[in-house]
């Protein structure tokens, strides 16, 4: 089985890392060349294992029969998204984002067979040829457009738990829910995940955001249970949120695709999230 990995960040790397280990074939495109040079000579090392894989800026490589994972942050969709209309490749695509504001962008591609995933590792990257993998989990994902029976070989990679949802809405929004949670607090704060639970008063601002996130989406009880909540801030209570990592490194945080969303997309006003949505804009002016 055959993958193309766009993005050569944290979740790129390690799962490009782990589709190769699988015995997967797996190729890596990046941004920048001096990244790619760097992994060439270097291979990828996750944890003190390196996987040796190619590495490229250019997109005219990809085979045919590959998956097409793409594994960048929203900034960087709109580049994307020209690349995938310029090509016009008939792969099954795979889109690997936090958020769903990218949605809209989906619908002018002409790939036929799209799908989204979300990415329930944990993962950090130390630098352009280095990842740490900060918790083990698994990939699942859902159809946007196409022929389900497409996808069916993710099914089949031994080492790499997969996951295959009927619903692609609850799918992406619960993460993203989970993502308002736990990602602005631990920003804002520059706290990790585990202090959430720690520090009474973040632990105060959790329950009410969750509060609020249930006055406007009561299904959030059924999707995503605070007690869930609780459970992956302890099981990753040593993690650096994606959100706090961007604002340590002067990165654009992915704020309009997780908290602008949730809130054009709540029937109500939801002025904690708001707060901080426009907390960490400021910020992120300065």
């Amino acid at each position: 089985m055959n993958f193309t990995v766009i993005g050569a960040g944290a979740v790129g790397m390690l799962t490009a890392s782990l589709l190769k280990e699988a015995g997967c074939g797996v190729q890596l495109i990046t941004r920048r060349q001096e990244q790619a040079e760097r992994i060439n000579a270097e291979g990828i090392s996750r944890d003190g294992q390196v996987q040796y894989i190619k590495a490229s800026t250019e997109w005219d490589g990809i085979p045919s029969n590959a998956f097409v994972l793409i594994a960048v942050k929203y900034g960087q969709f709109p580049d994307v998204i020209r690349q995938l209309k310029n090509k016009c490749l008939s792969n099954p695509v795979i889109f690997l984002q936090n958020g769903m504001m990218h949605l809209d962008m989906l619908r002018s591609l002409p790939q036929k067979d799209i799908a989204a995933g979300v990415v329930e590792h944990g993962a950090l990257k130390v630098n352009d040829r280095e990842v740490r993998h900060t918790g083990k989990g698994v990939y699942k994902f859902a159809l946007l457009s196409g022929d389900e029976k497409r996808f069916a070989p993710l099914l089949t990679i031994k080492g790499v738990r997969c996951e295959w949802q009927k619903d692609a809405d609850k799918l992406l929004f619960r993460k993203v829910l989970l993502n308002c949670m736990i990602n602005p607090l631990t920003a804002l704060l520059q706290i990790k995940n585990g202090e959430l639970l720690s520090n009474p008063h973040a632990y105060e601002l959790l329950k009410n955001v969750y509060t609020e996130l249930y006055s406007a989406f009561p299904e959030i009880e059924t999707l995503l249970p605070f007690e869930q909540v609780t459970a992956l801030c302890a099981s990753t209570s040593g993690n650096t949120s994606s959100m706090l990592a961007d604002k340590l490194a002067g990165r654009k945080m992915e704020l309009d695709t997780i908290l602008l969303y949730t809130i054009k997309r709540s029937p109500y006003l939801l002025p904690t999230l708001q707060t901080f949505y426009h907390l960490l804009k400021a910020a992120e002016e300065e």
